[in-house]
């Protein structure tokens, strides 16, 4: 019977002192290195929120939570959700992004996540294939310019989802429009933008990009808050010493 006891407190202890050594490699920096492409983004750790326990240490083991750690065990990476699914969930203080945004989120932190290798979810770019194609409720399917958001709307009145892209395409594959894609918006009114919400997709590097989400009450300070999360990443990345990665 002490065999079994045995092996399990040395499991344990294991355990223990893994977990020890990942949050003594943590406090190494007062950010996550984030490599995306050829970029890597300095996030300050203070505004990782979601992130952080089992998924970040599990991340941290295999190597892919931060580029300056090798990880202990690269072999998880499969399973880690390393890779092109990876993503980073944080929030950043209203403060931050300025006055005007800051009373726009009533002083609320925004939620955001930061995709190092965004693609636009699966379901959305058939979506949005169609939509640009005109086929179904997309019929006679007009493109604005929404100019004080720089981006362009794909809208129908038969649908109450409007689609947005970074500039108007010109070949419209599928190609181009998941690299133009920019996110999309739901409006309960499709004749008007009354009680409209947006899932935003800002851009921020040739692979990197933001996704964050304002409701009907936030959608007036979307151009101060879009510009506050644009200086706020800028922050982020900073040229890097080939030594300073594993």
């Amino acid at each position: 019977m002490r065999w079994p006891l045995l092996i399990w407190c040395a499991f344990g202890v294991g355990v223990i002192g893994l977990k020890a050594h990942l949050d003594r490699s943590a406090l190494q920096y007062p950010d996550v290195a984030v490599r995306a492409g050829e970029d890597v983004y300095y996030i300050p750790r203070d505004m990782v929120g979601g992130d952080k326990g089992f998924r970040a240490d599990f991340q941290r083991l295999a190597g892919c939570w931060d580029a300056r750690e090798a990880g202990l065990l690269p072999a998880a990476a499969p399973i880690a959700d390393c890779g092109t699914t990876q993503s980073l969930r944080m929030k950043v203080a209203a403060k931050d992004l300025g006055a005007d945004a800051e009373i726009g989120l009533r002083g609320k932190p925004l939620p955001i996540t930061f995709w190092p290798n965004y693609a636009p979810p699966g379901e959305h770019l058939p979506a949005l294939v169609d939509a640009w194609a005109g086929k179904g409720a997309y019929a006679g399917r007009r493109v604005i310019l929404r100019a004080d958001w720089v981006l362009f709307r794909v809208e129908s009145p038969a649908s109450p989802w409007v689609h947005l892209l970074t500039h108007e395409p010109q070949k419209g594959d599928e190609a181009e429009l998941e690299r133009l894609y920019a996110g999309r918006c739901y409006r309960p009114e499709p004749m008007s933008d009354a009680g409209i919400t947006c899932t935003f997709v800002l851009r921020i590097g040739t692979k990197a990009a933001i996704e964050y989400e304002l409701g009907p009450d936030e959608m007036m300070s979307f151009v101060p808050i879009r510009e506050g999360l644009m200086a706020k990443t800028s922050s982020w990345l900073r040229p890097t010493l080939t030594a300073d990665m594993n």
